[in-house]
């Protein structure tokens, strides 16, 4: 152990992507006002495709951030997982290893999209970030203003950028933190 990280030097890729979500990450924390430890609410669908992609989710997506995280799930996303059967089972265990955010649904438990849905509103007054693989939540998501998306690409994290449309919109930029 001589003290250098096994990770230097990085592949090119790698440092993209990386140099990416910091700019996405200056950009939410500017104009949306979040802030560490980040919040990342995360569903069945993404811990399947992490499971399929041999991914450790805590330990990849705190190297992914390079930030403080929370990661965390909700009672309903647990459920609905678990309600899926056996053929899930591996995904239930990952996201059982996350605290459960209160959505409020204990009582009577809502499909996961559906409970991330309310949970966002309006307007992400949580600063959540939702880490889910389904196509029309990410869908729906992205039309809310303060909404970063995280998805899995093979076994590769992605932090999506917030449209042009969506920048432009609200007049916006991308920007670069100078102060980190």
């Amino acid at each position: 152990s001589s003290g250098i990280n096994a990770e230097w030097p990085l592949r090119p890729g790698k440092v993209k992507r990386l140099k990416h979500t910091k700019r996405v990450l200056a950009f939410y924390k500017q104009n949306f006002s979040f802030k560490e430890p980040f919040q990342i609410l995360v569903d069945g669908t993404f811990c399947f495709a992490a499971l399929r992609g041999k991914i450790d989710l805590l330990d990849q997506i705190k190297k992914y951030f390079n930030s403080d995280i929370k990661i965390i799930t909700t009672h309903c996303a647990l459920r609905e997982l678990y309600q899926l059967g056996p053929a899930m089972s591996g995904s239930h265990k990952i996201l059982k290893k996350f605290p459960r955010h209160k959505c409020g649904h204990e009582n009577a438990a809502l499909e996961a999209a559906e409970c991330f849905k309310v949970m966002i509103g309006e307007g992400n007054t949580n600063h959540y970030i939702i880490a889910t693989q389904d196509e029309g939540t990410q869908q729906y998501l992205r039309s809310i203003p303060g909404v970063p998306v995280m998805y899995i690409s093979g076994s590769t994290l992605y932090l999506e950028s917030p449209s042009y449309q969506k920048r432009k919109k609200y007049r916006l930029r991308l920007c670069v933190d100078t102060t980190a």
